[in-house]
């Protein structure tokens, strides 16, 4: 942390203080169709289905593409961004395309309702018979089993009912090719259900055209009539340019594909045409895995070589049955010792039961890392820097011989980050990359063991974590550990919330002594406190942590003795005068509160009331010398009226808010430069004069936030204005003796630095010789000079005199 200045003084005039404003003493302690996927383009709704909603994104499977997309709440936009990653389904249909969400998932309430699904042009009308269930519709290259029947519009009698009971399976087409029906049907399934049942009525444009089909009893130019049912589909995938051909006959949603390096437990069947089964594996645990890329290392352990292009386009846990032709299977040679003869096209079931992710972590060396997920934890989350993290482990050499583990004990606490101080290896910096109970094996060498030898091995559970975060607007000096998250609502105490709450308060040397004194305030046990936040009666570190808590949740907040007891609050809460000054542990749990009133629901005379309140509030931190507290009250005066002009009298009330403004800003400005952040001080110097462009004060603010950034002449320039404005102004005049004496240190040092450079070059043409540099140097004036101050201090008499 940057050190602060002190000040063992405060002065009234460093207030800007209206009539009635009085400081303190000072304190010297001081889609369906291709539409969006689940990225979508923003909030939740549009993160899970993007234009059109959850429903349509997730139509077809299309719209896997943005799995983020939990993005949501704001639209962190999913890992697809701008409507995913293209979805897996979606209906890429150039001619129908109306509609797209409603036609691809009617509801019992469209039950009879007729729609055009082919963009307006009227080739393809469908009414719902009887809705489907779930959300996925079918595209190519899904395989889809239907049952249908088929008549001429106007006839007595189907021209095709060989399908309406016993269902026929078929692949989708994006034109059609190879369907038993006409591709109007073939694109309209796109647009249906699981068990979904509709009446499709077809022109001749997407039926039988204008010549219509003599074998199946169709006239020319006929218009036809489909009922169809959409009993199941199946998504199938072809790999070898169709050699190979994976149909998922069970999909598990999991969604988890297989990376490379990854170790696969997998249980299949292989089987002869005429179904004879010549190899199987169970997929246990004891078996050997299959290791995706290790061809040899498979070969070895008895896998099928074609095994690893089939895994590479499959899910886990899902199932699959998979043809695969002679030619890429054991081709000519066949394989004698399974009893594969020649030539000999195979089918194989296939489910991967399980599968260990294993990462490559140090690529860059030194050393090697790899990570092999044993089990993937739960959530989402992963940790942060400063966290604090329980894990079990047990570390073991390449022998056998165990190092340590925590297995029979209590876990290691660390904060994530200081592996190092804790005397960790540097294994334990890739825990950050763990899920909460998730278990990982680590083969580390060395350089990531800290053992003499490569070759160890550590297995870490992450059991659980404490978040630890900065408390906002403490300028990152207080924080809390998150011991309990509460109800998990987004509702937070505001300003002005009536709050109850457990609070224990010990000194931090009490809090790690296993003989610890009884606190200095506890509650636990009895009634919560119950107090009003921003009336000053709490410790005001708990004021800004617990604005930032949810009902139940619990935290532990370390308080150092700027955010800690000042005499007056000592005493009134009764608390040993000896707790002035130290640092604090504080445990937190907030039981309930009732928020004020919304600050956008706040009328016109409740805003001048909060604006005059807050800045008396930092008006009292200021002179008790806690800066860093008067901040927060001042922003707030500000804040409150900011923005909010209309809402008071242009004559009357608006300069006197406009005013009060001016001097919170102000006030801000010496608050920053009491706590040495003159940027900060000259930043709201300047929003002040943008106000009242003859501000004094806020001259002499600025150009003292100028002064102490090294900005020598523009303090000068704004310094002067203010004797310009104020003749009499002390501060200025002081300021201005300050640029004087550290423009004379410059000067001097200059000065030593040319005389230094000139003893090492010729004399005898000083001028020829000079660098130029130096040379301007010498010849030109110092705005600083004695004769330039005097003018300008005359010039500022004068014009004040007149």
């Amino acid at each position: 942390m940057a050190s602060r200045q002190t000040f063992s003084k405060v002065r009234a005039e460093d207030l800007d203080l209206s009539d009635d404003d009085t400081p303190a003493p000072a304190d010297p302690m001081g889609g369906g169709f291709g539409g969006g996927g689940m990225g979508g383009m923003g909030g939740m709704m549009g993160g899970m289905g993007g234009m059109g909603g959850m429903m349509g994104g997730m139509g077809g499977m299309g719209g896997m593409g943005g799995m983020g997309g939990m993005g949501g709440m704001g639209g962190m936009g999913g890992m697809g961004g701008m409507g995913g990653m293209g979805g897996m389904g979606g209906m890429e249909m150039d001619d129908f395309d109306v509609e797209e969400d409603v036609v691809s998932h009617m509801g019992e309430n469209m039950i009879g309702e007729e729609r055009d699904i082919s963009r307006g042009k009227g080739e393809c009308l469908k009414k719902l018979i009887k809705p489907g269930k779930g959300y996925d519709n079918p595209t190519a290259p899904y395989e889809v089993v239907v049952k249908y029947t088929a008549t001429v519009q106007g006839a007595d009698a189907p021209f095709d009912a060989a399908h309406a009971e016993s269902p026929v399976a078929f692949a989708l087409h994006p034109e059609g090719e190879g369907c038993p029906v006409p591709v109007g049907v073939c694109k309209a399934l796109r647009t249906f259900l699981k068990g979904e049942r509709s009446l499709l009525t077809l022109q001749p444009a997407v039926a039988f055209g204008e010549s219509g089909d003599d074998a199946k009893g169709v006239p020319a130019g006929a218009v036809c009539l489909y009922e169809v049912e959409l009993v199941d589909y199946f998504k199938v995938d072809t790999l070898r340019d169709g050699l190979i051909k994976v149909k998922c006959v069970e999909d598990a949603k999991t969604w988890e594909a297989i990376e490379p390096h990854s170790e696969v437990f997998v249980a299949y069947e292989l089987r002869l045409s005429d179904g004879k089964v010549v190899k199987a594996a169970d997929g246990s645990k004891s078996s050997t895995p299959f290791v995706m890329g290790d061809d040899e290392g498979n070969a070895r352990a008895g896998y099928p070589p074609f095994l690893g292009q089939i895994l590479g386009s499959v899910h886990a846990k899902s199932r699959y049955e998979v043809a695969i032709a002679a030619e890429a299977a054991y081709g000519a040679a066949g394989e004698p010792t399974l009893g594969v003869p020649a030539d000999s096209a195979l089918d194989m079931s296939v489910q991967v039961l399980d599968v260990y992710p294993v990462d490559e972590l140090a690529k860059d060396g030194p050393g090697t890392l790899t990570k092999k997920t044993m089990n993937k934890g739960d959530g989402w989350m992963t940790p942060h820097v400063g966290w604090e993290l329980h894990v079990h482990y047990t570390h073991t050499r390449a022998d056998g011989s165990v190092v340590r583990s925590t297995r029979d004990g209590e876990p290691l606490v660390f904060t994530l980050g200081q592996e190092a101080a804790a005397g960790l290896p540097r294994v334990f910096e890739h825990v950050r990359g763990m899920k909460r109970h998730e278990l990982a094996h680590f083969h580390a060498s060395a350089d990531w063991s800290g053992d003499a030898a490569d070759g160890s091995v550590f297995d870490i559970e992450l059991l659980n974590w404490a978040e630890v975060k900065v408390v906002p607007k403490t300028n990152d000096e207080v924080r809390t550990k998150v011991l309990d998250g509460g109800d998990g609502s987004y509702e937070r105490p505001n300003d002005g919330a009536t709050v109850r709450a457990h609070v224990t308060v010990r000194l931090a040397s009490a809090a790690t002594n296993g003989n610890a004194p009884p606190p200095l305030e506890d509650s636990t046990g009895g009634e919560p406190f119950e107090f009003v936040i921003d009336d000053d009666v709490m410790l005001p570190a708990v004021e800004m942590a617990i604005k930032d808590m949810a009902k139940g949740s619990k935290a532990e907040l370390a308080v150092p003795p700027s955010w800690g007891y000042t005499p007056a609050l000592a005493g009134s809460r009764g608390v040993p005068e000896s707790a002035v000054g130290e640092p604090l542990v504080v445990l937190l749990e907030l039981v309930s509160f009732d928020k004020a009133k919304d600050e956008w629901d706040l009328a016109a005379d409740e805003r001048l009331s909060m604006q005059k309140r807050k800045k008396e509030q930092g008006n009292k931190l200021f002179a008790q010398g806690r800066f860093m507290q008067a901040l927060p009250k001042y922003e707030k005066s500000i804040s409150v009226v900011q923005d909010h002009e209309d809402l008071f009298d242009e004559q009357t009330v608006r300069p006197e808010v406009n005013k009060m403004r001016v001097q919170c800003l102000l006030n801000k400005a010496t608050c920053h430069l009491k706590l040495d952040e003159p940027q900060l001080a000259l930043d709201q110097a300047t929003k002040a004069l943008s106000i009242d462009a003859e501000s004094a004060k806020g001259f002499l603010r600025r150009g003292q936030a100028h002064s102490r950034m090294g900005n020598l002449a523009e303090a000068k320039a704004d310094l002067l204005k203010v004797l310009k404005l104020d003749a009499t102004n002390r501060d200025a005049r002081e300021e201005l003796k300050l640029i004087k004496d550290k423009a004379e240190a410059h000067r001097k040092k200059e000065k030593a630095i040319f005389s230094r450079m000139f003893d090492k070059i010729s004399l005898s043409t000083p001028e020829e010789s000079m660098h130029p540099a130096a040379a301007d140097a010498m010849q030109s004036g110092d705005p600083f000079d004695d004769e330039a101050e005097e003018g300008a201090e005359q010039e500022v008499e004068a014009t004040n005199g007149a």
